[in-house]
């Protein structure tokens, strides 16, 4: 039997979950991985990538950055997509996306898995929808996130991917209802933890006093005013107890006063591996205070270092954090639950109690990239097995 061959292209802010999949893939599979780098995106929680001046696909080993990447793959299946003008509108994009097409032609791909919407340069991608099946990080855009542009790049790929995976099943028919989409088309997937953070170095603490965690990107759905307010009375009442918020963005609300007060650290600005490193490990707990999600690539980062979370009770995160075993779940925008769940969660034992149930319980089995594996495995044969069965009768 001819084995399996993918093209997966994904992006380097996706690489902490997509090289683990990757790697058991590469068990079964041929698998060869396209990363699209630009100038605005060259760093990522595995990669740090000095563009090369002219456009186009390059092999991974032309690039010593990437040889960190060997321990998850054999480089001669790793390419970089390599965009050097960071408009989407100039040509130089467009010529790259048509030498991808005539590239995957001539590779004869299985299936060419997306794990983001192309974007408008890329859509003679869409030639070849056919073998095409996307995953979609994102079900329901994050309430910060619509803009037209990128509404226009959703449009498109519901409307040309025959082939959609969700991470998790609580957005799935709320995701099918919203795009009109059949059953059929839509799979189920999962994340588990980040492992390559298991690995990493860390960097020297940034706190020596007991500290709860914000880390991530800031955007007006992240909900981080509600971690502020809930750690004041925390605060008055424990002087020694402090908050970090971690992460590259523009703060959507005041934080002037906060910033006055030692005990809250903000950390405005990209941050390295082995800095995320050091602040999950050294940290109580993770919170994810959010107002509307999906699956959280934090709660993973988090759980790879047996760290109990802290989250809001919507999308699928009440999927991953189970109340009272690996975290607390608490109500959106309510800065009091939020900070009851702190105060419970510093309480001597329990976070420890909670780190131990992570490390048993995502070692191996059912939350176990390898199980994740298989179950893709299962999707992908399932779409080339009905393209066969389309192709015969039409």
């Amino acid at each position: 039997m001819k084995q399996r061959k993918i093209a997966y292209i994904s992006e380097t802010v996706l690489t902490d979950c997509d090289l683990p999949l990757l790697h058991e893939l590469s068990k079964e599979v041929v698998v060869d991985y396209y990363i699209v780098v630009t100038n605005n995106s060259r760093q990522g929680t595995l990669i740090d990538l000095t563009l090369k001046e002219k456009g186009g696909i390059y092999r991974a080993t032309e690039y010593p950055e990437l040889k960190v990447l060997e321990k998850w793959m054999d480089l001669n299946h790793v390419f970089v997509v390599n965009k050097p003008v960071n408009h989407f509108w100039e040509w130089i994009n467009f010529a790259i996306a048509w030498k991808g097409v005539q590239l995957f032609k001539k590779q004869h791909y299985d299936i060419i898995h997306l794990t983001w919407p192309l974007r408008y340069c890329s859509f003679a991608l869409y030639l070849l929808r056919k073998k095409m099946v996307i995953t979609m990080h994102d079900p329901i855009p994050h309430s910060s996130q619509l803009t037209f542009i990128k509404n226009f790049h959703r449009f498109c790929c519901i409307r040309f991917t025959p082939d959609f995976i969700l991470l998790n099943k609580t957005q799935k028919a709320p995701f099918i209802k919203a795009y009109g989409i059949s059953e059929s088309r839509v799979h189920l997937s999962r994340l588990s933890i980040y492992t390559h953070l298991k690995e990493s170095a860390s960097a020297p603490r940034f706190c020596s006093n007991p500290y709860i965690l914000f880390i991530g990107s800031i955007h007006s759905h992240k909900g981080i005013e509600y971690l502020c307010e809930a750690m004041e009375p925390i605060i008055n009442d424990l002087p020694d107890m402090h908050v970090i918020i971690a992460g590259k963005g523009q703060f959507y609300f005041d934080i002037s006063r906060y910033e006055k007060n030692p005990n809250y650290m903000f950390i405005n600005r990209y941050i390295s591996n082995e800095e995320l490193v050091s602040l999950i490990s050294n940290s109580i707990a993770v919170v994810c205070p959010y107002i509307d999600a999906t699956q959280s690539g934090v709660i993973m980062s988090a759980f790879a270092l047996n760290k109990p979370v802290i989250a809001t009770n919507v999308g699928a995160l009440p999927e991953t954090v189970e109340d009272g075993r690996y975290g607390l779940l608490v109500p959106l925008k309510d800065s009091k639950a939020l900070e009851r769940a702190i105060r419970q969660i510093i309480q001597p034992g329990i976070a420890q109690q909670m780190s131990e149930n992570i490390a048993h319980d995502y070692s191996a089995g059912v939350h176990s990239w390898s199980s994740i594996a298989s179950g893709m495995l299962d999707i992908y044969d399932t779409i080339i097995n009905r393209r066969k069965t389309h192709d015969k009768t039409h």
